[in-house]
């Protein structure tokens, strides 16, 4: 199948940059440097060298001897132990002089110190693995790693666990395992998230590549849409290239190759924007780049601009002797094949020949199986194309057997073991709730039988008490329906007795523009008599200004008549079902036509009453918006049981005593309030509290229902979000404030 260029590396070229630990310098490393040259005392000194050492054992990112200067000052104080750091010191001298065996034996022989003290040494279990792979030696990396995987299984720290799980994730994943290397991948991972957020972070993105290398593009974007946006926000270079160059394999495998090139272009885009980010391992990056740059023109078949790629790459290779396929924390290096492939293209098959085959023997030499299969199927494919069968078929036969191998004991829909297992768990877990569940839901079933049998002996002592409950049930449901019935009835008759105060207000209000509306006709009815005459007499200027008085009282009766017309309309209003529908109302004439419409309501009824009314209404007032038949209602009541206080106190008090109601407008805190003020009689301590409950009135039978100051809270506190104050001292008056927001 053919594959974009990234597809062709993309396994191997960044599978390690990620895997290795985050530089030092990106977590805490700087700091600690920063905060040595201020300690004051060698204790406080010693403190920071042992944590700068711990975080970097190995001196891979920076050659200072913090090593040796921990050595020294501990030499006065002794505060640590410094026989594992003399043997972390030994390793560096073993490897400085190229001996590296005896260096991991050193290192080895620290982490065994280390874990008499119980000692967190996640950084330094990181750096040994890359012993093994410059030794080559990924058996012994197998069989240390699992070693102190037991140990750890059993001692802790959940740190050094961690690492363990991720050397051991290497070693499988030379080995083209990818259920073993990604179930390994995810257990670091998991612990890693505790302690460390950066390199689970990088965990997570080394899962997806190595689900993109398997072929499970679905889980490999799973993973990877979570690993680059924690890289952006952690500002982990490294895991940000590695991610895209996933997301590009990914795109390719899907033969969607437009996409992965541009995915390749942003891989190289942050990696050049912050190259520094790859320390000691910049020169093999860039080289894996240029490489990388190479292969996709090849692909492309431009071979021109391939070359001078591949040719600035080989000489960064061999100035940093980087022979190996995979050396180093950088992704694999497949110089070789990069050769092979530009000379296939070019038409040069003995070149390319020499290259496959390096390339190859590399593989072999180093144990990879991941590329010892892609390259044995390249040179079978080779071979059957410049006609040399037998050699084709060795390299298949190679490449079919390697393939048999790495497949056993393989998941067939290529999910990693952990995963199942997490999975296998959560059902495992699940089906013990169940389980629970079933054991709590059977005892309380045999308790309810127990109860029940219990229950039929007692229902059979009661079931005659049962039956005139049953009636008794009977008799208050219809009790209940005559209440409701009740209800409904007492709060029409307050609407109705609402409406009935409210029409001889009306009545009364509407009288006097109906006298201006007929006398002001009549009055026009003569001037255009007058007006008929002065036209026949031929008297124009005369005619002109008897036109200007029939026009004016013509405005006239237009005015009172609108004035009627409102009248009649507030009426209506008032006295049909409240639809809910706000409207914007000027509130200081909503209030002076209902205190005008119940003070001549009162009148209508007693001719010989009579109150002083007394009106500060706010000119600024804005208008509101408020269901107009809901807050005329709420004022009409207010203003009636204003005016009915000040006459129940008129029959008692002598005769200097002059009622009077106040109606105030004013705006307080974005609301529009309205207060209604009487000097009548005032309502007790004893029942301020239950003035607002339904049915509750002072007033004689016949009276008052007692719902309309209850229906009144519903429409302001309920209907309209506002509230109800109410201040009153007996016998001397009382206050309502209503509070309306502007909506």
């Amino acid at each position: 199948m053919k594959k974009i260029y990234l597809c062709i590396v993309a396994a191997a070229c960044l599978a390690c940059i990620t895997a290795a630990r985050a530089k030092p310098a990106e977590t805490k490393y700087d700091s600690l440097k920063t905060q040595l040259p201020l300690q004051n005392t060698i204790k406080d000194q010693i403190k920071v060298l042992q944590q700068l050492v711990d975080e970097d054992p190995l001196l891979e990112y920076n050659k200072n001897s913090y090593l040796q200067q921990l050595l020294a000052l501990n030499k006065t104080e002794k505060l640590i132990n410094p026989y594992p750091y003399q043997l972390l010191q030994k390793s560096l001298e073993y490897t400085n002089a190229g001996q590296l065996r005896l260096g991991l034996n050193a290192a080895e022989s620290a982490v065994n110190e280390f874990d008499k003290q119980h000692k967190a040494i996640f950084n330094l279990l990181i750096s040994i693995r890359l012993f093994f792979n410059n030794l080559n030696d990924q058996e012994g990396r197998q069989q240390f790693f699992q070693r102190k995987l037991e140990y750890y299984q059993l001692n802790g720290p959940v740190e050094n666990l961690a690492a363990c799980y991720h050397g051991l994730a290497g070693y499988y994943r030379y080995h083209a395992d990818y259920n073993q290397s990604i179930t390994y991948y995810l257990k670091t991972a998991q612990l890693c998230r505790k302690f460390n957020p950066r390199f689970y972070a990088y965990m997570v993105w080394v899962a997806g590549d190595m689900y993109a290398a398997w072929g499970n593009n679905e889980k490999a974007l799973y993973y990877l849409n979570i690993a680059i946006p924690m890289g952006k926000k952690l500002a982990q270079t490294q895991l940000i290239c590695g991610g895209y160059y996933s997301l590009s394999k990914v795109s390719a495998n899907n033969h969607n190759y437009r996409r992965a090139i541009d995915e390749l272009n942003d891989a190289i885009r942050y990696f050049k924007l912050s190259p520094t980010s790859f320390g000691v391992e910049h020169a093999r990056a860039h080289a894996l780049f240029l490489i990388n740059e190479a292969q996709g023109y090849i692909k492309l078949g431009n071979i021109k601009l391939a070359f001078p790629l591949l040719k600035s790459a080989k000489g960064i290779v061999d100035s940093g002797s980087f022979y190996r396929i995979t050396t180093g924390n950088v992704g694999s290096l497949e110089t070789d094949y990069a050769f092979y492939q530009y000379y296939r293209k070019a038409g040069s098959n003995t070149a390319a020949e020499k290259y496959l085959l390096a390339a190859t023997h590399k593989a072999v030499q180093e144990g990879l199986n991941e590329f010892q299969l892609k390259y044995c199927k390249e040179a079978a494919e080779f071979y059957k194309s410049i006609n040399k069968p037998v050699a084709a078929f060795q390299y298949y036969q190679r490449y079919f057997d390697l393939l048999e191998v790495i497949n056993r004991g393989q998941d067939k829909f290529k999910i990693a073991r952990f995963e199942i297992d997490q999975k296998d768990q959560q059902q495992q877990e699940h089906i013990g709730m169940l389980k629970q569940e079933r054991a709590l839901q059977d005892y309380q079933i045999s308790r309810r039988n127990r109860l029940l049998w219990g229950s039929m002996v007692i229902l059979l002592l009661i079931s005659g008490l049962l039956v005139f409950i049953y009636r008794q049930l009977h008799i208050n449901k219809r009790t209940l329906i005559s209440l409701r019935k009740t209800q409904r009835q007492l709060i029409q008759s307050e609407k109705m007795a609402s409406l009935g105060e409210l029409t001889a207000g009306i009545a009364h209000e509407i009288q006097n523009p109906l006298n201006f509306v007929n006398n002001f006709s009549e009055v026009n009815t003569e001037l255009i008599d007058e007006m008929e005459h002065e036209i026949d007499t031929g008297n124009f200027g005369e005619v002109k200004e008897l036109a200007a008085n029939v026009k004016d009282n013509q405005q006239k009766i237009s005015e009172h008549g609108k004035r009627a017309d409102f009248i009649v309309k507030g009426m209506l209003l008032h006295s049909r079902k409240s639809t809910n529908e706000r409207q914007q109302t000027d509130i200081n004439i909503l209030a002076d036509e209902f205190l005008k419409l119940s003070f001549h309501g009162l009148r209508a009824k007693d001719k010989s009453f009579n109150a002083e009314i007394v009106t500060n209404f706010d000119k600024n007032m804005p208008l509101i918006n408020v269901v107009q038949q809901d807050i005329g209602r709420v004022l009409l009541n207010l203003f009636n049981n204003a005016f009915y206080a000040v006459m129940q106190k008129k029959k008692i008090a002598g005769a200097d005593y002059k009622p009077e109601v106040t109606v105030t407008t004013f705006s307080q805190n974005g609301d529009v309030a309205i207060k209604v003020k009487d000097n009548g009689t005032g309502i007790p301590d004893d029942i301020k509290d239950k003035i607002m409950q339904p049915f509750f009135t002072t007033k004689p039978t016949g009276e008052g229902t007692g719902l309309g100051l209850s229906l009144s809270y519903d429409m302001v506190v309920k209907g309209h979000g506002g509230s109800i104050e109410v201040h009153s001292d007996e016998g001397e008056g009382s206050e309502f404030i209503i509070k309306l927001p502007r909506l």
